[in-house]
């Protein structure tokens, strides 16, 4: 009787171990995937910010045009061959917000002061090394603004501002070599990480109509 009694509490005891082991590997699989659904959510909120930053940019250029349609070819000089983002632009010689400026020189102090935006100069950080990086910017932007002009007219017609960012990941709609590429040729093409916004807008100068 002794002999049953000892045999039966170790068959229970070995129960309880496997129960234990099975409700282990239950637990770590529901924490793993929590986890990995927080990673997920972040990255998608990410995204959204850059998304929202560049939606944010694309107006603020199309809104400094239509103050200023006389400088529209300033605005566009570049094409899709010449591409904004990355500290291409130097500070203009004028400085619009102290003094009155022509047309022309108004849209290039625009430009350079939408690309530090666009860079994320606006904010930066100081590193460790002393090395100051920007951080309120797109991931690897750069921006094209294209313009078609009316017929008869010069400097009315329709802008485009083109803005193309670095996502986290890779996306079915990404920008492809068979598409208008800004910086020119197939510069970025069948890039499947780069996202692209377009924002086009009618512009009227009414100067000469």
């Amino acid at each position: 009787m002794t002999s049953l009694a000892r045999f039966s509490g170790r068959g229970e005891a070995g129960v309880t171990l496997i129960e234990a082991l099975v409700t282990f590997v239950i637990l770590s699989v529901g924490l793993l995937g929590i986890v990995s659904l927080q990673g997920i959510a972040k990255s998608a909120q990410h995204q959204g910010i850059q998304r929202t930053k560049a939606v944010i940019l694309a107006n603020d250029l199309v809104e400094r045009i239509r103050i200023n349609p006389g400088g529209v070819l300033t605005y566009s000089a570049g094409g899709m061959d010449t591409s904004l983002g990355g500290a291409t632009l130097s500070a203009p010689a004028t400085d619009c917000a102290a003094v009155s400026c022509t047309a022309a020189q108004l849209a290039a102090y625009d430009l350079w002061l939408w690309e530090q935006s666009l860079d994320g100069a606006t904010v930066t950080v100081t590193d460790a090394d002393s090395t100051v990086r920007n951080t309120a910017g797109l991931i690897a932007p750069r921006a094209c603004v294209r313009f078609a002009a009316d017929t008869g007219m010069t400097r009315t017609g329709v802008v485009d501002v083109i803005i193309q960012w670095r996502g986290l990941g890779e996306i079915d709609d990404a920008v492809t070599a068979d598409v208008d590429i800004c910086g020119g040729g197939t510069d970025g093409g069948d890039d499947e990480f780069r996202r692209q916004l377009i924002v086009s807008t009618f512009v009227i100068d009414e100067a000469e109509l």
